[in-house]
């Protein structure tokens, strides 16, 4: 649909033109009239005299508008008489937080591409959460080797966000989650134990304000996500070797107090993730109502993100917002576009879970929501790959929970491929057929890397799985020829899918055919080992295309290490199978092992559908492997 925006404004004019041609709607001088006025607090869009009028107070109001009415009216090409469309409104600030910690760093061209589907969305912020993969002046090891963010790559990056209307956020971290430190001799002093700083120092708080003040001088915004998550063994370390046995939540507020003040004289406002303080406030995680003196005590000019990516409930997140109003502070929700289990996302679990919470801080007038797109242990899974995820929670902004048809139209003009197709994305992690979101799991990853002749992940898969891979990668065979610009995230799936349907039940079926000495059997599953490892070979080159195409190229050498061990497992499978069935070898020890229950029933195996394990270490072996 085209539209002729009457507008003075250069930027916004500049954001148009960015956007024209790619989301369903193009700019045009022979377009419909568009009519657009800045208000101090409304947001609508109505047809007057054939044109459309938009009154909005944030600029990416506009391009919202301009989709939904091409969303509408872009087979009639005209709007219809007396249309008007003013939304309930549920959150002031909608973020969007890209994990650029776990190995992927995006390139610029990457992020700015996102940049453009949030603001089309309607998204007010976007955070990109960075460990160390930040230039930080005179600490030379800091984002070593790891293709770090510089103070060019995050201005241009700020600069790009705010022809949208878009804050750009540093989202770092000031307490923990500093594992890839660890690993330089020249940082060591810096700890107290495992990923966590040693508080107390003046050393630590000269390291915090380099962080700090670094951001200052790359970011316009005066908003800073400092983390402070999941640092339950704070003060077990060298800080109890200096300064004995203290209760944890003492220390924490301590720390809290000097970063906050590093943040002051920044003029920054801190945001904060709020684990920690029920964790050791109450020794258990989210249980009861918080007592006032802790309450009085915590920092009342820090705002408090309470993350929760893991129900479908409504109820459950409602009790958990309540208990986090019991703090003086603002209060944040964090959920999740699932994109971290493993090489595939998973869309429907995101709906749920998003659906249910946007509905529970909409009860409780929480107004600012977070969708987090982590990528643990080696971001395996492309951004875009929650495209669908991205676009119902724009929606629930809006106050639009299904969805819907009118989901699935917005869904193709904004992705260029129909919802249902683009949906067969998250195929690999369907082990059955069963509906419920709440079946879920990481089956496209521990499958993949469940050791063929260890198989300790056999015991929870069930035989003949592969049959249902064999389909999937069908699907996305058919759904990557309409992709369009798509295309190569379906190859990847669709390649990942095919060596599945040979691998992820492999490794029962050769048990069970060396248990009966069946070398016929064990002959034609030696063929299908060979035809699997030139299948992992062709995963490997799409997955390498995909990451060349989105990130930075350091970070890959995780994925080389792994997909090369897994190979030459394979090769070793073979060799083993071969000189058994040729009489070079009596046996094949690891096939005669007796195996037990990966979840822990002994010789009982539990098959289980809804398992999440996504530790690489832990899916391979269970031998020393650090």
């Amino acid at each position: 649909m085209n539209f002729n925006v009457k507008t003075a404004d250069g930027q916004l004019k500049k954001a148009l033109e960015e956007l024209s041609e790619k989301f369903g709607f193009s700019i045009s001088e022979n377009g419909i009239e568009v009519l657009v006025k800045e208000s101090p607090d409304e947001f609508f869009v109505e047809e007057k005299n054939g044109a459309a009028v938009v009154s909005f107070f944030k600029r990416q109001q506009v391009f919202v508008a301009l989709k939904r009415l091409s969303d509408l009216f872009d087979k009639s090409g005209k709007i219809e008489k007396g249309y008007r469309y003013a939304p309930e409104i549920n959150f002031d600030d909608l973020t969007y937080m890209l994990d650029c910690s776990r190995n992927a760093v995006p390139k610029i061209d990457t992020v700015e591409k996102l940049v453009r589907q949030l603001a089309v969305l309607g998204y007010d912020s976007f955070m990109l959460y960075t460990e160390d993969t930040f230039v930080v002046k005179n600490r030379e090891y800091f984002g070593y080797l790891r293709n770090p963010f510089t103070k060019e790559d995050i201005r241009r990056i700020d600069e790009y966000c705010r022809l949208f209307g878009i804050e750009l956020i540093p989202c770092i971290q000031t307490l923990a989650h500093f594992n890839t430190l660890t690993r330089h001799y020249a940082m060591d002093y810096l700890f107290d134990v495992n990923d966590i700083l040693m508080v107390g120092e003046e050393s630590t708080y000269e390291f915090i304000e380099d962080l700090i003040s670094t951001c200052a001088d790359y970011f316009s915004s005066r908003r800073i996500n400092i983390g402070m998550d999941e640092a339950y063994m704070l003060g077990r370390g060298r800080y109890m070797d200096k300064h004995g046995a203290r209760p944890r939540f003492d220390i924490m507020l301590e720390h809290l107090k000097r970063v906050n003040a590093i943040c002051g004289k920044y003029g920054f406002r801190p945001m904060m993730w709020s684990d920690m303080f029920f964790s050791l406030a109450l020794n258990a995680q989210y249980t009861d109502k918080l007592p006032e003196e802790i309450v009085d005590r915590i920092p009342a000019d820090i705002d408090l993100i309470y993350w929760d990516y893991c129900s479908s409930s409504v109820k459950h997140y409602d009790e958990l917002i309540k208990k986090h109003l019991c703090f003086k502070n603002k209060i944040a929700f964090a959920g999740a576009a699932w994109k971290w289990a493993g090489y595939t996302p998973d869309n429907r679990y995101s709906f749920a879970c998003n659906g249910a919470a946007g509905k529970a801080c909409k009860m409780n007038s929480i107004r600012q929501y977070i969708v987090t797109g982590w990528g643990d242990n080696g971001a395996d899974c492309s951004v875009f790959a929650s495209l669908p995820a991205l676009l119902y929670c724009s929606r629930i902004k809006f106050d639009e929970f299904e969805a819907d048809e009118a989901y699935k139209t917005a869904f193709y003009n904004f992705s260029g491929m129909p919802f249902e197709e683009y949906m067969t994305i998250d195929l690999g992690n369907r082990l059955t057929d069963n509906p419920d979101p709440e079946e879920r799991n990481t089956a496209n990853k521990y499958l993949l890397f469940n050791d063929v002749l260890l198989g300790t992940l056999d015991t929870i898969t069930v035989d003949g799985v592969g049959e249902t891979y064999a389909e999937h990668s069908k699907k996305l065979a058919a759904a990557k020829k309409t992709a369009g610009e798509w295309a190569y995230l379906f190859d990847t799936q669709y390649k990942l899918c095919r060596t599945l349907s040979i691998k992820a039940d492999i490794g029962i079926k050769l048990r069970k055919a060396y248990a009966a000495s069946d070398k016929e059997e064990l002959k034609k599953l030696l063929k299908k080992l060979r035809t699997m490892y030139r299948y992992i070979g062709d995963f490997y080159k799409a997955l390498k295309t995909q990451w060349d195409k989105e990130n930075r190229p350091n970070g890959f050498d995780v994925q080389d290490i792994r997909i090369g061990a897994l190979k030459q497992r394979v090769l070793a499978a073979i060799e083993k199978t071969e000189k058994y069935l040729n009489g070079e070898a009596p046996s094949v020890p690891e096939l005669g092992e007796k195996l037990l229950c990966f979840m822990g029933h002994g010789e009982e195996f539990e098959k289980d559908f809804d398992q999440c394990e996504y530790r690489w270490r832990r899916m391979t072996s269970v031998n020393v492997n650090e």
